[in-house]
């Protein structure tokens, strides 16, 4: 039986590395074919590769140990998630137009070249696009964090009139459709600007009021878990030797839930980064920002692929950057979590 139920998971570790590598070559294959259904096929058919292959490994962790089973799965998900985006955008940025557009297959650009990165930098409004994404992105995920976590502490530790109403708002914003919180968060900003004279739309600190309250929710949820689960007679000794309830979070459970608050703070970073909605709503002249602006790079009559692919990739430097400096925290996170 023992036998048989090996072999029954060696074969999904078969299966699901043999469709991981084959949609990874039909991800690929799009740098030449552009045919649009494969990406789908990419998407559902990876999923179900991934969960396959991990099905198979976790059935045969003792036989073949917790390192090969992990080393096998991360080739899997950089094998369908790396190699595609290596491939599509950024060898697909270094291209000519012609050599892109055309039926012949090749690894290597054949006519290399870098201009379409020059002409990112001489358009305008790009590099200011880059510049307030970054301002915006950093001031609203450290804002969002903090508060998030004197929230999610607030919910999870006090006990006060409303509590579960309000955990119930956050869950409820939460699951709210974007487009349901920036009309009337539109209506505040007008109302600011007309009645009080302190215009919001169209600046870099309106951006970060409205990033934040597009973020604020889904953080409290994050962090509310992570306060729920600590032990509550920690704080409670600490309070005992006379720390303000400010400097138990501070000196105490600040420290314990480091790894859980800068995976977070990543998350937030990384949303707001990538936040199309709020940006394009709140813009008008002054402040363009990333996500709207390569949006507007696409032009059904006259697309340029490798700049579209150039722009990708200075697109995706800061979230890489970012989570290659905080990758020990975010292991640590995982690995807690797995552990509970």
């Amino acid at each position: 039986m023992r036998e048989q139920l090996r072999a029954a998971s060696g074969l999904q570790v078969v299966i699901g590395a043999a469709g991981a590598t084959g949609l990874t070559a039909a991800a690929v294959s799009q740098y030449w074919l552009h045919q649009g259904w494969v990406i789908y096929l990419w998407i559902g058919g990876g999923a179900l590769s991934l969960w396959v292959l991990a099905h198979g490994l976790n059935t045969l962790r003792r036989a073949l140990g917790t390192r090969v089973v992990a080393g096998v799965l991360a080739l899997g998900i950089f094998l369908l998630i790396a190699v595609p985006y290596l491939t599509t955008v950024v060898l697909g940025s270094f291209l000519e137009q012609r050599d892109l557009l055309g039926s012949t297959p090749h690894v290597v650009p054949p006519h290399f070249t870098v201009r379409w990165y020059s002409e990112l930098w001489d358009t305008q409004g790009f590099p200011t696009a880059v510049k307030n994404s970054l301002m915006v992105a950093t001031i609203a995920s450290l804002a969002t964090t903090c508060f998030g976590l004197l929230g999610a502490y607030a919910i999870a530790r006090l006990r006060f009139p409303g509590r579960a109403a309000v955990y119930n708002v956050v869950m409820l914003t939460y699951m709210l459709p974007g487009i349901t919180l920036i009309i009337p968060l539109v209506f505040i900003f007008r109302w600011w600007g007309n009645s009080l004279n302190f215009v919001l739309i169209d600046q870099w600190y309106g951006m970060v009021i409205g990033h934040i309250a597009i973020l604020l929710p889904f953080i409290v949820w994050l962090l509310l878990g992570t306060y729920e689960a600590l032990d509550p007679d920690v704080e409670h000794a600490a309070r005992t030797d006379g720390a303000s309830r400010l400097r138990a979070i501070r000196s105490v459970l600040l420290p314990m839930t480091l790894p859980s608050v800068i995976t977070v703070l990543v998350f937030a970073f990384i949303l707001s980064w990538n936040e199309f909605l709020v940006s394009k709503v709140l813009y008008i002249s002054r402040t363009p920002m990333l996500a709207p602006t390569i949006v507007n790079f696409i032009d059904p009559i006259n697309r340029v692929e490798p700049k579209l692919a150039a722009a990708g990739v200075i697109a995706s430097i800061p979230v890489l950057l970012l989570a290659l400096l905080m990758q020990r925290y975010i292991v640590r996170e995982i690995a807690a979590g797995s552990v509970k």
